[in-house]
């Protein structure tokens, strides 16, 4: 009975002391599995920044592998896998009703065409310029707005655009390889999205076809030079 006593406090003050930790710690565990909508936007932000290191140190800046293909290989597989991570979080985002929902639904289906890993022609729906004969023709090709801010700040240099150039005529997935600030870069990309342009054709049928656009900005100009495709191709 003595001992009964004696425990009986014990256990309660325990079981207190339990309910109280519980309790306390409950709040941080919600907050550590659900991050904030300002938290993943964050978060994007580093990883499309990740995206865009990984397009600047491309396959002719690397040294290693030797071999040249597998060069090419490594570094695909380092791409996709960035946008799939930037993906992963715009789905979390998405989860959590943002104000600008569509934009991030439209956002989430471009990084989903350029994180698929590359695979033989037959298993894709969106080819290369080298997988399409004839290629996909520019008939308009507006030049990008030098904007305000951008004057002001004296701003100059290049955005270099990824696309697709759609089997139904309209460009689709727009996304900046290499941007520039002030508003250069939105700038650029909504000139991308006004092209006009025939389709490519692949075994008589309309195809959709990556592209790569460079839109070059130089100080008291109006507007960049029309856009034109860069030095080498892209490797996808």
């Amino acid at each position: 009975m003595l001992t009964a006593r004696l425990t009986s406090p014990c256990l309660q003050t325990l079981l207190t002391i339990a309910v109280i930790a519980a309790l306390l710690g409950r709040p941080v565990a919600v907050s550590a599995q659900q991050p904030s909508l300002a938290q993943l936007e964050a978060q994007y932000q580093k990883q499309h920044e990740a995206i865009l290191a990984v397009f600047a140190n491309g396959p002719a800046k690397r040294v290693y592998p030797l071999d040249a293909r597998e060069r090419v290989r490594e570094w695909q597989f380092e791409l996709a896998n960035s946008f799939t991570e930037a993906g992963n979080t715009v789905d979390q985002i998405l989860q959590l009703s943002p104000p600008q929902a569509d934009m991030w639904r439209e956002r989430r289906e471009t990084l989903a065409v350029y994180s698929k890993p590359v695979t033989p022609p037959t298993t894709r729906t969106v080819f290369g310029a080298g997988e399409v004969k004839p290629k996909a023709r520019l008939l308009e090709s507006p030049a990008a707005i030098y904007t305000d801010e951008a004057r002001a700040a004296g701003a100059e240099g290049e955005v270099r655009i990824r696309l697709v150039l759609a089997a139904d005529g309209t460009v689709k997935h727009v996304f900046p390889m290499k941007a520039l600030k002030h508003g250069l870069t939105e700038s650029a990309m909504e000139a991308a999205r006004q092209i006009k342009f025939t389709p490519a054709m692949r075994d008589e049928q309309q195809v959709s076809q990556f592209a790569t656009l460079s839109y070059d900005f130089k100080k008291g100009k109006d507007k960049s030079r029309k856009p034109y495709a860069p030095a080498y191709e892209f490797y996808f």
